[in-house]
């Protein structure tokens, strides 16, 4: 991680996901800070915006598979 930015020092906080520099490396103290609905995790140091949670019909159609091939 030569290459890698040092963490930022802003004044002002990011309120949207597209703020935030992708270039740098962040910290769980700068992602404590942010503002901004959009679900990010942080994996060493670089952020990732994450996938939404599965819907609960998808989760019952995956429940409902799961259970016909445990008897099978």
């Amino acid at each position: 991680m030569a290459d890698a930015k040092p963490y930022p020092t802003e004044e002002k906080e990011p309120l949207a996901l597209n703020d935030v520099d992708p270039s740098l490396t962040y910290s769980y103290a700068n992602y404590l800070t942010w503002l901004f609905d959009e679900r990010v995790e942080i994996i060493k140091g670089k952020i990732f915006p994450m996938s939404p949670a599965p819907s609960r019909s998808h989760q019952e159609v995956s429940a409902s598979l799961t259970a016909a091939l445990f008897v099978f």
